[in-house]
């Protein structure tokens, strides 16, 4: 779910961007085969995140 900044650093305690938060995200819920389109009601929702 998590990957260093490069190759060889990890910074735990840097600071997180929203694009990190959002790939943190994506990679969880596919972990936990969670569908990346869903249909609520009226409002249809389609998540496309970039795969990094």
């Amino acid at each position: 779910m998590i990957r260093g900044v490069s190759a060889t650093k990890f910074t735990p305690y840097g600071i997180l961007t929203r694009q990190q938060a959002a790939l943190m995200l994506e990679r969880t819920l596919e972990y936990l085969g969670v569908e990346k389109e869903s249909n609520i009601g009226p409002y249809h929702i389609a998540i496309k995140l970039r795969k990094a």
